[in-house]
């Protein structure tokens, strides 16, 4: 119903905006195609998860609670736009009302199955699912202004006797169920900027001082927070061997030298 791209409302402007088009595809279709882009990666961690039987958790709970939040709201958006403008009502029905919601829940109910698999596989963390969710909260902030603008030029139209006897509009809903699917969308941020429990069954022995890097969530690993103990210790005294972590099981010698002997061995022949 409005156009893709204006960039007098854009860019040659004092107060620039997107086009609630842009809005509504690009900006919401972006994170979306991006999953399914790299998902392949998340059913390559699972494969190759050495780690099995995450027990259910606060965490992987309110993942699984929200995700369902998540797919009740954008299926409501796609029957009451059926209902409301699909109707006998004067306001039209796009392809987008449709295809959005569709496109949408298609992208949650992907990352939904992916938490009991997660769960039963001993993957801890994975930042395919923590950039999506990223990428959806970013590019939702948009909307966010465009959203309150339009409901605050929709108050000053109505007064407040007219606002109480009016019917509950599309627009109303719109707002509404939006600021819901954001507000969900930034719970699953935040609880994607942590990494699950422990598994049960582990393929090595993990001790007590075992390097904290191997139960990291992602942005902890990006952002090299899990090391951060370490260096403010070695900042107030001096580090001994005793300080120091275990090596990562993948990284001893018990698993490195045969890979090394069998090249090594090869080459010499």
């Amino acid at each position: 119903g409005s156009q893709f791209w204006n960039s007098t409302e854009t860019w040659y402007t004092y107060d620039p905006d997107f086009t609630p088009c842009f809005e509504q595809t690009a900006l919401v279709w972006t994170p979306c195609a991006f999953y399914r882009l790299f998902v392949a990666f998340d059913f390559y961690y699972l494969k190759a998860s050495l780690d099995r039987n995450i027990p259910w958790n606060k965490l992987n709970v309110s993942k699984a609670l929200v995700n369902v939040g998540l797919l009740v709201i954008t299926a409501l958006d796609l029957i009451m736009a059926l209902i409301k403008k699909g109707g006998d009502s004067e306001l039209p029905l796009y392809d987008l009302d449709v295809w959005g919601p569709i496109i949408k829940f298609a992208t949650f109910l992907l990352l939904f199955v992916f938490i009991p698999l997660n769960r039963k596989y001993g993957v801890q963390t994975t930042g395919c699912q923590f950039l999506f969710w990223f990428l959806l909260v970013v590019l939702s902030i948009p909307r966010c202004r465009t959203e309150v603008r339009l409901d605050t030029e929709r108050g000053k139209l109505l007064s407040s006797e007219q606002a109480t006897e009016q019917d509950f509009s599309w627009e109303e809903y719109q707002f509404a169920s939006f600021f819901i699917f954001f507000t969900l969308s930034c719970l699953m941020l935040i609880l994607n900027c942590f990494a699950d429990g422990l598994p049960r069954q582990t393929k090595y022995q993990r001790g007590e001082n075992e390097i904290p890097e191997l139960s990291a969530s992602f942005l902890s690993r990006i952002t090299y927070q899990w090391f951060d103990k370490m260096a403010l210790k070695g900042y107030r005294n001096p580090l001994e061997e005793k300080d120091l972590w275990d090596l990562r099981p993948q990284d001893s010698r018990s698993e490195v030298m045969p890979i090394f002997a069998h090249h090594w061995n090869q080459n010499v022949r």
